[in-house]
């Protein structure tokens, strides 16, 4: 039975070219569906695999004979890259020293963002992993600060119709979803609301801080709930190595995850979206000198 996505309903295709297998066996090894098997030193299709293949492409990007072609659930043989002529991949220092160099930028320059470098962009994050092919991510790309600063509005005016639900005389509510988030929302979500209410009353957007391009990465019901948070990350790591100052904003989804409905149709975003997060990308205002040393809450190893 294929595994159902928004985008798919049926299985992937599996075609093998026997003039050029040489039965090696190393599609049969990379498959974890167990599409494909090996018999009488012959490569053949399973006909007992565990769902029936999810279009990975595990198969034909393994191949050194290209003698595999998967088709159907959004991936064909034009999907795969040659990496043969790669040669100018990033090291260890060079990654690392991008991500401690980032920051969390909220001042940019008064400087457009073209198209170019956007496309580059979504190309980085397109290429991150997810929960199961094809990737049922969503995203909606807000270009320009006039677009990011209406969109922002809009949302505050959603905050603002809802803000009775953070305020001091009905915040008890949420002790009925525990202690944890009874504190976050006293502590954060009431003081948060308010702040974007009364400055939005200033014209001041201190929600999207009038970036010139905001990139919101939603999820289907169909998809892992982590899978918008991946693309995102690489889509801040992309943009971070062409000179862009980046922020993630997760204020945005969870109020208006429920609700919301005439946000939602004027700007396209889908009803229901289990999970979502907003990117803001622009020229960095200010250059940092220092980095900050980051730590987890808890590190534990289990070893042999």
């Amino acid at each position: 039975m294929a595994i159902i996505t928004s985008r798919t309903n049926e299985n992937g295709r599996i075609q093998i070219s026997y003039h050029r297998c040489n039965s090696c066996g190393l599609c049969v090894k990379v498959c974890k569906d167990f599409s494909l098997i090996m018999k009488n030193n012959r490569l053949e299709v399973s006909d007992h695999p565990l769902f029936g293949c999810t279009g990975c492409g595990h198969c034909m990007a393994v191949c050194p004979n290209h003698a595999i072609e998967i088709s159907g659930r959004e991936i064909s043989a034009n999907d795969l890259i040659d990496l043969s002529g790669v040669k100018d991949k990033s090291s260890y220092d060079q990654l690392v020293n991008l991500m401690v160099g980032r920051r969390s930028t909220r001042d940019f320059k008064d400087r457009p963002i073209g198209d170019e470098m956007i496309e580059k962009i979504i190309e980085a994050a397109v290429s991150a992993p997810m929960g199961l092919p094809p990737s049922d991510v969503q995203l909606i790309v807000f270009k320009g600060k006039d677009k990011i600063r209406e969109f922002s509005f809009d949302v505050i005016d959603y905050f603002n119709k809802i803000s009775w639900v953070f305020s001091k005389q009905f915040i008890w509510i949420w002790r009925l979803f525990g202690k944890d988030t009874y504190q976050l929302m006293k502590s954060f979500g009431n003081p948060l609301i308010n702040f974007m209410v009364e400055t939005k009353e200033k014209n001041e957007n201190y929600l999207l801080y009038d970036a010139p391009l905001a990139m919101y990465f939603m999820s289907s019901p169909y998809s892992d709930p982590a899978d918008p948070y991946i693309p995102a990350t690489y889509a801040m790591l992309a943009a971070e190595s062409m000179g862009l100052g980046t922020c993630m904003i997760g204020s945005i989804h969870p109020i208006i995850q429920y609700g919301a409905k005439k946000l939602k149709q004027k700007w396209n975003i889908p009803p229901k979206a289990p999970s979502g997060i907003v990117v803001i990308f622009g020229y960095p205002k200010y250059k940092y000198t220092s980095g900050i040393k980051r730590s987890f809450a808890n590190v534990k190893f289990f070893t042999y």
